[in-house]
């Protein structure tokens, strides 16, 4: 794809130098403009990927331009690059305050000029896809509410009757099934879109040996796999504790689904001077390295067979909710070695 670069100078000579860098590089296509009205009204018509604003110019200083610019919804990713001969760090941190990507100076290296339009073509087109990933996830969440409540209920209404026929009570079990599934998807899309927007989190003290240990006893009675529990010492730990719920729990569940029938899952959790530690190993068939981090990603679209079933939106979320507290959240894995998650978190989490 190619990105659209506009050029604004009031300089001939140096719309020249970049027009003749630009000629034969055929990722790039430009225009120019003298000034800074000039430029503001080609800038809705032409849509620049990228902006090569001079700083010093009549009329219109580059920074106004520059600010101009920012505040326009429809060119925020826009990247806007400053020129200038000088090379005063306040200069440049004006730049910055008034919206600049980054800062040229003249005279130009070639190389570096097109290293850079490189660098923010890409950065843009990724932030535009991170964005439309976004808006497709709340428009899919929005739009599938209204006919997954009448599936839900529908479903439920037939299961009252159980006077039906076997087969057709299967089949309303199947559709309900399947619709909690379809919304659990949404709820989990939900809160991966308001995590990436920076979710508040709203912090509580609470002891962390008495979270594992409920947590523990319920999933033993449910789980065909037992789980240990090693909390040598007790601590409180002070996080969002609903999300860290989510996040623990989903690694948690994770590892029960990938172990064999009857193994163990051990839990791990242990207070050091660099902050909470856990581990969830289990005993499953493990992971290939260089699946390791894909298990991460909630658009991976390639198959694996382990620890990705049903759960890669849950580890990307519980990823997330690990960084939101400054923590992290990686696995240590080997094929049929099993794996482990480990969850750390700052030092100023422990509270007394």
């Amino acid at each position: 794809m190619v990105s659209k670069v506009l050029i604004v100078d009031d300089e001939p000579i140096n719309v020249k130098l970049i027009e003749e860098i630009l000629e034969y590089e055929e990722a790039f296509t430009c225009k120019t403009a003298v000034n800074g009205d000039e430029a503001l009204s080609i800038l809705n018509d032409y849509h620049p990927d990228i902006i090569l604003l001079d700083i010093m110019m009549p009329g219109m200083s580059g920074y106004d331009v520059c600010r101009r610019i920012k505040k326009d919804k429809r060119h925020k990713f826009a990247k806007v690059l400053m020129i200038s001969g000088k090379a005063m760090v306040e200069e440049r941190l004006e730049g910055y305050e008034a919206g600049a990507d980054d800062y040229i100076t003249k005279p130009f290296i070639d190389d570096e000029l097109l290293a850079k339009l490189k660098v923010f073509s890409k950065l843009k087109k990724t932030e535009e896809i991170d964005e439309l990933k976004t808006s497709i996830l709340q428009l899919f969440s929005h739009e599938t509410k209204t006919p997954l409540n009448g599936i839900l209920l529908g479903s439920e209404l037939i299961l009252d009757h159980s006077s039906l026929p076997e087969k057709i009570l299967d089949y309303a079990m199947l559709i309900k099934i399947s619709g909690e599934r379809i919304h659990n998807l949404v709820r989990k899309i939900l809160l991966l879109s308001s995590l990436k927007n920076n979710q508040e989190l709203v912090f509580k003290s609470q002891s962390v040996q008495k979270y594992l240990q409920e947590l523990t006893e319920q999933l033993n009675q449910t789980s065909k796999c037992s789980i240990h529990l090693n909390c040598p010492t007790d601590f409180n730990m002070t996080v969002d504790w609903n999300l860290f719920h989510e996040a623990f729990y989903a690694v948690v569940d994770n590892a029960l689904k990938f172990s064999p029938e009857k193994e163990t899952v051990e839990i791990e959790a242990t207070c050091h001077n660099s902050g909470p530690f856990f581990r969830v190993t289990d005993h499953g068939k493990g992971l290939d390295p260089s699946s390791k981090e894909k298990i991460f990603d909630e658009f991976c679209s390639q198959h694996i067979e382990n620890h990705s079933n049903g759960t890669a939106l849950s580890l990307a979320i519980a990823r997330e909710i690990m960084t939101l507290h400054q923590g992290r959240l990686n696995v240590e894995s080997d094929i049929d070695q099993g794996a482990s998650f480990l969850f750390t978190l700052p030092p100023n989490t422990i509270t007394p």
